[in-house]
């Protein structure tokens, strides 16, 4: 059976969809062949090489051996784990709260926390790291972790719009049938949270896994870096060997292997979100 004919436009959309795919594909392809490449200068050969000429094993051997990798992705994967999880109950509480509970000035609350969003975060640094260090959390997960999950906005806006097209004949029934508020939330909105709450759970673990100017500012010990922090003091050294290219594009691949394989597993649940979403009551 001859399928139907595109038309003209659909042609033309795939031919820049592609030239665009193409563009972005090329440096990370680059980076990949530099990385399993026995490189014996200190920058990537020029012009790209997208096969390595001497594959080998070298620039990784040589990571795990001149750079504290494991220490620095397990205090990424702490601080990605525990921030995703206080994330995730933050969010999904205030965003029901917000979107189906009645309580006084919760118009001026939700204003007061959405005014966070337009506040570049280079104005809160300093009260946030004074309030940090007040607290004797600097050089801590918690330190890393506590501020970014109580004052992101979005999210708390992000689960309230999803709320808000959820049925509220669910809550008034629930409510009718003698139902606590919690209960209202954990067994019957909750589970219907599920496509926000994976969307939400990827932005945050891309936001934590790659953030780097937090992670700088609140941890001085090496032992506390994070991935980002360790990979920034690698490639900007003093040592010669730190400017390796090879070196560098293999602790760079070492750092977005896993966060590809998370976003590969949950990517369908963004989309999944905002058909969910486009539904009304």
């Amino acid at each position: 059976m001859v399928g139907k004919k595109l038309p003209f436009y659909a042609y033309v959309y795939y031919f820049f969809l592609i030239i665009a795919t193409v563009i972005i594909a090329i440096p990370i392809v680059w980076m990949i062949s530099g990385s399993f490449d026995r490189i014996y200068t200190f920058e990537l050969p020029y012009p790209p090489r997208f096969f390595p000429a001497n594959p080998s094993l070298f620039n990784y051997e040589m990571v795990l051996i001149n750079m504290r990798i494991a220490t620095f992705m397990t205090n990424t994967i702490i601080v990605t784990f525990f921030g995703v999880i206080g994330q995730l109950v933050v969010a999904s509480l205030a965003g029901f709260a917000f979107s189906k509970g009645r309580f006084p000035f919760k118009a001026i609350i939700l204003i007061i926390i959405l005014s966070n969003l337009m506040v570049p975060i280079e104005t809160r640094l300093l009260p946030l790291f004074m309030i940090t260090r007040d607290l004797g959390l600097v050089n801590t997960h918690a330190g890393i972790i506590l501020p970014g999950l109580l004052t992101n906005a979005f999210f708390i806006f992000l689960m309230k719009k999803f709320c808000d097209d959820l049925p509220y004949d669910l809550y008034e029934s629930a409510v009718l049938d003698g139902a606590r508020k919690f209960r209202i939330f954990a067994q019957i909105y909750l589970p219907l949270m599920g496509p926000a709450l994976a969307t939400l759970a990827v932005l945050e673990v891309m936001g934590l896994w790659n953030d780097l100017l937090w992670p700088m500012i609140v941890t001085n010990r090496i032992e506390m870096a994070t991935l980002q922090v360790g990979l920034a003091m690698f490639s900007s050294g003093t040592d010669a060997i730190q400017h390796h290219a090879g070196m560098v594009s293999a602790a760079s691949m070492m750092s977005i292997f896993p966060l590809a394989v998370v976003f590969a597993c949950l990517q369908k649940y963004i989309v999944q979100s905002i058909a969910v979403s486009g539904i009304k009551q």
